[in-house]
C-alpha cells in the first residue's frame, strides 16, 4: 500500500477499530430454526433457580446468589411482586429490601444471569398473587383481560417498572435474559389473548424488539391454548414423577420451533396452615432433573431458594368449601432453605448438573451460624383493642352507616375493628348475625362497656370458611351506650384461580342483632407494625382480666446471629422485632411451628420484642429463640 494510500485509509481504520472496541458485541436470542439460545452467537441453555428478593432481607441477598453460582447454576430467576412496591395508588418504592435493580447487579456482579418474571400477576403464594390490594376497589375491573380499566393499572405499573429494567438487559450489558410477561394464563378463566399481545406491545415498547419474551403454563394443551402465544417464547412447568420428554409433547406441538424450556422444576411444593409440611425427595429430583437436562432442554429451580412471607405477604387459595391459608415460611423444601443453608439436595443437584455444565470453582460458602435464647420474659400489656388510639392514625379511622370491606374503606392489609354504639337494650340469648361469605376472613366478636374498651368481653371466634352464613348467641343482657366490638383479620388474599376476581376482605354485609340490622359503625384499620417501636406502657386494666387479642413484650439482648422464635405453647397471631413485622404464626394448627427471625433485620444486639395473640391468653410466662427451624408439627 503507498504512503499516499494508507494516510487516505487511515481515519476509516481508525473508526473501524474504535467502533469494534465499544461495541460489547453481546447478544442473547431465540434461534427458532434451530430450536435453541443463541448467547453472543453460540449455542446456550441456562439453569437457573428461582430466588425471590421479596422474601429475604437486601443484607442477605449477596449470600443467597453466591451459593447459587457455586452450586453450578448459571442464572437466577425472581418474581417482581407488585404489591411489594406499591401499597399506595400512584406511590412507587424501590429502596431496601425493595431495591431491584440493586439486586440485579449483585446477579450480574456475582457472574449469574437473570430470568425476569416481570408480573403483572405473580401467583408464588404471595398475597393476591402479587397484586396490589387497590385492584379490588373498583369491582367492575375485570382482572387479566383487556378492559381498559384494569389495563390502565397495568400500563401505569409497567411504566414505572420496566425502564428500571431496561439498563439490565443482557443486550444492554447487564444480566436480564429473558422477561415473562404473563404466568399461568392458561389456568385463569379470563382466556383473552387481546390482553396478552397488549403486555408483548407495552413490553417491547419499554425493552425494545429484541428482547425475549415468555410466558408459562402447565403442560397440557388446555392450559397453552389460552396461556401462550405462539409468537412469543412458550415455557411449561412440571415436577418430579413423570417422564419430561411426554410432559415437554404438548409444548412441542403447539410450539415446535422453540428450545424446550422448564420454567418451574419443584424441588419441593407450597405449605398450608393445617396440613403436613411438604417433602420431595432428593433422589426424585434429581433423576427427573437428569432426564430434563439429557433433553437439552433448560431448567429452572422451583425453588432454589427458600424465603419467608414476612408481615402479610402470604397469600391463600380459595377450595369449594374452605379456604387454605399459606404459613408464613416459604422454605419449599428448598435446596438452599429459608434460612440460607445449603443442604444435602443442594449438594446432589450440583453434582447432577455438573454431568452438564462446567464445575463451578466458586467455594461454596458456609451456613449462617444459628443462636438460641431460651427462658426470655415476656409481659402482659393487656388487650390489643386499647392502642388503636396509640398505633392509627387519621386516614385509619372512618365512620359509616354500613360495614364496608376494607377494599371500599382504602385500607390494604392487617386488622380492621368494626365498633357499633347499642342504640337500646337487648335481653339475654340474642343472636348476632352475619350474611352469607359475609367475614373475610376471621372476626373475633366483643363486647365493650366503653369506646376505649377498657372493661370488654371476648365472646367468641368466627370464620367464612364454609362460606355460609354465620352467627352467635349473646348470652348475656346487653345495654344502650355499649359497644359490638367486631376485631376483624385479613389472612391473606387468594393468589390463584377465578377466585381473585372476587374477593374481599372485612364485613362484608350488614350484621344484624336479634334480626335487626345495625346502623352507623366506626371503623378502625390496624397495622400492628407501631406496636414495636417502643415498650408499651402498663395497661389500665389488669392484664390478668384483658380480652383477647392480647398483647406481650419483652426486652431481648442476644448475640446478632440467625435464630428462629418458637411458639409451641402459644396459639395464634402475629410477631414483630422493634417495628419489623416476622409475620402470622399458628402453631396451634401446624405445621409451622417456628418463625425466621434474620440477622439483617436488627441494628444491635437489643430490641423489643412484640407478640399479640389473637386466639385465647397463653399460659407460657417465656419464649424460646431456637438454633434450628421447627416446621413440620401438626397438633395432635
Amino acid at each position: 500500500m503507498s504512503q499516499i494510500m494508507h494516510q487516505l485509509l487511515k481515519p476509516f481504520i481508525l473508526l473501524v477499530l474504535v467502533v469494534k472496541f465499544c461495541s460489547t458485541d453481546r447478544s442473547f436470542l431465540v434461534d427458532w430454526e434451530n430450536k435453541q439460545f443463541l448467547k453472543d452467537g453460540e449455542p446456550f441453555r441456562y439453569v437457573s433457580g428461582s430466588f425471590h428478593y421479596s422474601r429475604t432481607p437486601s443484607s442477605q441477598w449477596q449470600d443467597r446468589l453466591t451459593k447459587i453460582k457455586a452450586g453450578g447454576l448459571n442464572a437466577v430467576q425472581t418474581y417482581i411482586m407488585w404489591n411489594f412496591h406499591t401499597q399506595k395508588e400512584g406511590v412507587y418504592d424501590f429502596t431496601g429490601d425493595r431495591d431491584i435493580q440493586h439486586f440485579l447487579q449483585l446477579a450480574n456482579d456475582t457472574g449469574l444471569l437473570v430470568i425476569m418474571r416481570a408480573g403483572p400477576y405473580s401467583c408464588a403464594e404471595w398475597e393476591f398473587g402479587g397484586f396490589p390490594w387497590f385492584l379490588r376497589q373498583n369491582s367492575e375491573v375485570i382482572l387479566r383481560s383487556y378492559d381498559p380499566k384494569y389495563l390502565a393499572y397495568v400500563d401505569a405499573w409497567m411504566d414505572e417498572l420496566l425502564p428500571k429494567l431496561e439498563p439490565y438487559l443482557y443486550n444492554n450489558g447487564g444480566p436480564i435474559i429473558t422477561v415473562q410477561f404473563e404466568n399461568e394464563y392458561g389456568s385463569y378463566p379470563t382466556c383473552d389473548k387481546a390482553y396478552l399481545q397488549h403486555l408483548v406491545h407495552k413490553f417491547r415498547e419499554h425493552l425494545g424488539p429484541d428482547v425475549v419474551l415468555f410466558t408459562t403454563d402447565g403442560y397440557s394443551t388446555g392450559y397453552l391454548e389460552c396461556g401462550a402465544l405462539k409468537s412469543e417464547l412458550v415455557t411449561v412447568d412440571f415436577g418430579t414423577g413423570g417422564d419430561p420428554a411426554e410432559e415437554f409433547e404438548d409444548k412441542e406441538k403447539f410450539q415446535p420451533y422453540a428450545p424446550l424450556v422448564n420454567s418451574e422444576f419443584y424441588t419441593g411444593w407450597l405449605n398450608q396452615w393445617g396440613y403436613p409440611f411438604t417433602y420431595i425427595s432428593t433422589d426424585s429430583v434429581t433423576e427427573t432433573l437428569d432426564q430434563i437436562l439429557a433433553l437439552n432442554a433448560s431448567v429452572n429451580f422451583y425453588m432454589y431458594v427458600g424465603g419467608t412471607n414476612f408481615a402479610y405477604w402470604s397469600g391463600s387459595n380459595s377450595g369449594d368449601d374452605v379456604d387454605v391459608y399459606d404459613i408464613t415460611s416459604y422454605d419449599y423444601d428448598s435446596p438452599i432453605s429459608e434460612s440460607g443453608d445449603t443442604t444435602w439436595k443442594y449438594f446432589a443437584i450440583k453434582d447432577t448438573v455438573a454431568k452438564y455444565l462446567p464445575t463451578p470453582v466458586e467455594p461454596v460458602p458456609a451456613n449462617s451460624t444459628k443462636t438460641s435464647l431460651k427462658g426470655v420474659k415476656l409481659a402482659s400489656k393487656g388487650t390489643l383493642l386499647i392502642y388503636f388510639d396509640f398505633i392509627a392514625n387519621e386516614d385509619d379511622y372512618q365512620s359509616a352507616k354500613y360495614p364496608k370491606s376494607m377494599e371500599e374503606l382504602g385500607f390494604d392489609y392487617g386488622f380492621v375493628m368494626y365498633r357499633y354504639e347499642l342504640k337500646k337494650d337487648y335481653p339475654k340469648n340474642v343472636t348476632l348475625a352475619f350474611p352469607v361469605n359475609g367475614i373475610g376472613d376471621r372476626v373475633l366478636v366483643q363486647t365493650a362497656m366503653s369506646h376505649n374498651h377498657s372493661a370488654a368481653t371476648y365472646l367468641a371466634t368466627l370464620d367464612n370458611d364454609h362460606k355460609e352464613a354465620r352467627s352467635l348467641d349473646i348470652e348475656v343482657g346487653l345495654q344502650t351506650g355499649h359497644f359490638i366490638v367486631l376485631f376483624v383479620e385479613n389472612r391473606g388474599r387468594v393468589n390463584y384461580g377465578g377466585e381473585m376476581q372476587n374477593q374481599q376482605k372485612g364485613i362484608l354485609g350488614n350484621v344484624t342483632l336479634d334480626g335487626e340490622i345495625l346502623e352507623e359503625w366506626d371503623m378502625i384499620h390496624l397495622k400492628l407494625e407501631g406496636l414495636g417501636s417502643q415498650i408499651l406502657p402498663p395497661p389500665d386494666v389488669p392484664p390478668s382480666v384483658a380480652p383477647v387479642p392480647i398483647v406481650y413484650q419483652a426486652e431481648v439482648d442476644m448475640d446478632m446471629e440467625d435464630t428462629f422464635l418458637n411458639f409451641t405453647s402459644f396459639s395464634r397471631g402475629v410477631a414483630l422485632v422493634d417495628n419489623f413485622n416476622l409475620g402470622r404464626y399458628w402453631p396451634t394448627e401446624g405445621p409451622q411451628q417456628t418463625l425466621y427471625v434474620p440477622k439483617g433485620i436488627r441494628n444491635s444486639t437489643k430490641f423489643i420484642l412484640t407478640l399479640v395473640e389473637f386466639e385465647e391468653r397463653s399460659e407460657a410466662e417465656t419464649v424460646d429463640f431456637l438454633d434450628y427451624p421447627i416446621l413440620n408439627v401438626l397438633p395432635k
